[in-house]
């Protein structure tokens, strides 16, 4: 009994080792190069570090700023202060830049799994979510840019394992520090938390409610009354500055439509009660969450924006074959009354609802991709307590479909993101620098696009 028992554990152990060299296999292959390129803003946070570390300034002069102050906006402070000691060891280049993404990512596989095992106490379920997260083609596209979210979504993991675990003043410290890591977790994780704090009122540490109140109020007063809410006020549903034009011409339509003639018509009771901005505003953040939620984003083309999405428009967020274990996890989820759970699972659209452009967007929902691998993991685990040999076929499937999706991933989405990724443009730079000598005045005509921000990268103006 006992040989059987050190030969299963061996076994747990050699698979779980695999699944994670798998996980971070996926995310380190042709590191950096793919994504070809960095974008703007890659680039943006490489040159703030770059700016902070030199002069201890963000390029705009502020004195170790909060909120760095980039060209486009504020930008949240944790990836880019973070980065600062990479830069100082290995310059500022792609490799820097993206380093410490493709390890929060990998540290993501092993805290997910964990999360998984702690709220279970079982270790199938563990391994399952580590599977799971490790072929997430979502999880890794953010896994190799330098981009906040997956930043936010390791400390958001870290801090939800650590109040499971009933460690209330780290779990704190941790999803206080995921607000400052991306603005989504601002509206997000303090209504998640005050959830889970009123599941949990009583245990509780009076330091640890005045960690996360001091964390998570700083950064909330800020983004309402501050600099670092600038641009969820340039994006938001409710500053949308064409909106009472299309209310009015929604009133006039119906009036029309009603048999009214003539020309300045007022509007009438029924029209402002039908059509008004709250009811508009409210339009548009049902139709922006809902599509949060369509198989079109989830499973089969994925963000329109190729920085986002693993393919042009072939490949989902998910894959598809997981439709059948996410609808077994939500089921079993309100069987089991997994509040916490469901909640996280509805409300992670919210934030990304409440703005007006590029809905769904991967980058601003990427706090529910957690909740969805989560519900995938229970489902799979659902078929494996009913039938064991059907688990398997379905893995089976699943690792089919994985390889050809990054069988495509590792070559033709090299070429096919490019231009998102702004890939050649450190080589126009470099040949610029390397001819200035030769003339007078070298023009470069980046066509749609601004090479500034490149030109700063590259050269370390």
């Amino acid at each position: 009994m006992s040989e059987n028992n050190q030969r299963a554990k061996w076994l747990r152990s050699t698979l779980v080792i695999s699944i994670l060299v798998l996980g971070a296999s996926l995310r380190l292959i042709s590191f950096p190069t793919l994504p070809n390129g960095l974008h703007w803003d890659e680039q943006d946070t490489g040159y703030q570090a770059y700016s902070l570390l030199k002069t201890g300034k963000d390029y705009f002069g502020n004195v170790l700023p909060l909120f760095p102050h980039s060209l486009a906006e504020y930008r949240t402070p944790i990836l880019i202060y973070q980065t600062i000691p990479v830069i100082k060891l290995f310059g500022l280049s792609a490799f820097s830049v993206r380093l410490l993404p493709i390890i929060f990512g990998i540290l993501g596989i092993l805290t997910f799994g964990l999360l998984c095992y702690f709220t279970s106490r079982d270790l199938t379920f563990g391994i399952l979510g580590l599977l799971i997260i490790s072929l997430s083609v979502w999880h890794i596209q953010y896994s190799r840019q330098a981009v906040e979210s997956i930043v936010m979504s390791l400390y958001f993991l870290l801090g939800l394992t650590c109040f499971f675990r009933k460690k209330y003043i780290m779990s704190a410290l941790l999803f206080g520090l995921s607000m400052w890591a991306y603005s989504t977790a601002k509206l997000f994780v303090p209504f998640f938390v005050l959830f889970l704090v009123f599941k949990n009122f009583r245990k509780l540490p009076l330091l640890s409610t005045f960690i996360f109140l001091l964390l998570s109020g700083l950064v909330i007063a800020d983004g309402l009354f501050g600099k670092s809410g600038q641009r969820f006020r340039e994006l938001s549903i409710m500053t949308d500055p064409t909106t009472s034009a299309e209310v009015n011409v929604l009133r006039q339509t119906q009036q029309r439509a009603s048999g009214a003639t003539g020309v300045g018509l007022s509007p009438r009771l029924i029209d402002k009660i039908i059509y008004n901005k709250v009811t508009f505003w409210g339009n548009t953040f049902i139709r922006n969450y809902v599509s949060a939620f369509s198989t079109e984003f989830l499973f089969i083309k994925g963000d329109h924006e190729l920085r986002h999405s693993p393919s042009r428009d072939g490949i989902g967020m998910l894959y598809l074959v997981e439709i059948v274990p996410l609808a077994i996890g939500i089921y079993v989820a309100f069987k089991n009354k997994n509040y916490w759970l469901i909640f996280w699972f509805l409300f992670g659209a919210v934030p990304g609802a409440l703005t007006r452009t590029d809905n769904p967007h991967a980058a601003r929902l990427f706090i529910m991709l957690p909740a969805l691998l989560y519900l995938i993991s229970l489902g799979m685990k659902f078929i494996y307590d009913k039938s064991k040999p059907f688990l398997y076929l379905y893995t089976f499937i699943l690792l089919y479909s994985s390889f050809i999706t990054f069988s495509y991933y590792f070559s033709v989405y090299r070429w096919e993101s490019a231009k998102p990724f702004q890939y050649g443009f450190d080589q126009v730079i470099s040949t610029a620098i390397a001819n200035k000598d030769k003339y007078d005045r070298i023009i470069v005509d980046g066509k749609n696009d601004t090479l500034l921000m490149a030109y700063l990268f590259y050269t370390r103006f």
